[in-house]
């Protein structure tokens, strides 16, 4: 039997929706697609690769449109290309009012 213990403070809920982003001070926006979302962190995949430190503006847009969208300013902390496409994860320095 394997025992195991989640050892993030915050569980990541699994999302299916779009995001779009920028990078912090510029004008050109990319688009994407969440995977997960925390409290304190987000993984979402591009077409676009960022370096460990960047920082970004980011706008997730739920599927539904009950729910408002969610701004928030965000540091990438690590990228991992799969297949053409880059899982970026993010930790959520920010979430604009």
């Amino acid at each position: 039997m394997i025992d195991y213990a989640e050892k993030r403070d915050f569980l990541r809920m699994p999302i299916d929706c779009k995001l779009s982003f920028t990078d912090a001070g510029s004008s050109k926006q990319y688009q994407g697609n969440v995977v997960n979302l925390s409290s304190r962190g987000i993984l979402f995949t591009s077409n676009t690769e960022f370096e460990a430190g960047a920082k970004l503006e980011i706008t997730l847009t739920p599927s539904n449109s009950i729910t408002p969208p969610m701004e928030a300013m965000v540091v990438v902390m690590r990228v991992v290309n799969k297949d053409a496409l880059f899982e970026i994860a993010c930790e959520i320095e920010e979430i604009k009012a």
